[in-house]
């Protein structure tokens, strides 16, 4: 069974579950919701606080996700019925992770495109610096996001506790995914676009490489 066919499948799992519908609804609320609660004369931009926001929250979700996911299968054996056909384990749970990452791109695009037209129409800051800090946002969030569910894949793999695996991921997934915006608050000569890029393909594929190497020696 190919990469592709079990993308597919798990992106119908997460269909029938509804978690893409309320992942593609709520965070565009987030968006417009962010911008009535916002008060004072010198306000951050919707498009950054949404970005700032989504990073956090997407990332929970993501890491919480994927980590419940991937304990509770291994508990009724799913892994097993996997093993016996000609599948690449490492597949498995790439299947997962670009299910759960390209669901969260969507609905932060959207989100970020909804707090972009709200600044629009209601700042006054230039357009050009509209766009630039929105490709940062994206950028910042895509790669916290990155982390975050590579994360969840490695706290699955490990845990044999949904409730272990849950509180995890709560406490340790969603911090170490900020990794990538950390040095650029502490160093602000650095460009968060280009720096939040390198470090999330970095900090994605060395957890990979852990995850592939643990999963392929794991016992099911």
């Amino acid at each position: 069974m190919s990469l592709w066919l079990l993308f597919i499948n798990e992106m119908k799992s997460f269909y029938k579950s509804k978690v893409m519908i309320v992942l593609w609804i709520g965070f565009p609320v987030i968006s417009i919701l962010l911008h009535y609660f916002q008060v004072g004369s010198e306000e951050m931009p919707v498009f950054a606080l949404v970005g700032l926001i989504i990073a956090s929250l997407g990332g929970t979700l993501a890491t919480v996700i994927l980590s419940t996911s991937i304990v509770g299968e291994k508990k009724e054996h799913v892994y097993e019925l996997f093993l016996i056909r000609p599948v690449k384990r490492r597949n498995i749970l790439l299947s997962k992770f670009f299910a759960v990452y390209s669901c969260l791109i969507v609905a932060t695009v959207v989100a970020l495109i909804f707090g972009f037209v709200i600044d629009v129409i209601t700042s006054n800051i230039a357009l050009s610096v509209m766009i630039k800090d929105t490709l940062k946002s994206v950028a910042i969030s895509i790669a916290a996001m990155s982390i975050s569910c590579s994360i969840g894949i490695l706290i699955g793999t490990l845990s044999s506790s949904i409730a272990l695996a849950a509180i995890l991921s709560i406490y340790i997934g969603n911090q170490l995914s900020l990794i990538s915006i950390m040095p650029s608050i502490f160093f602000p000569e650095l460009d968060p676009l280009v720096f939040s890029i390198i470090v999330g393909v970095v900090a994605t594929c060395l957890i990979w490489t852990l995850i592939i190497l643990i999963f392929r020696r794991k016992q099911f």
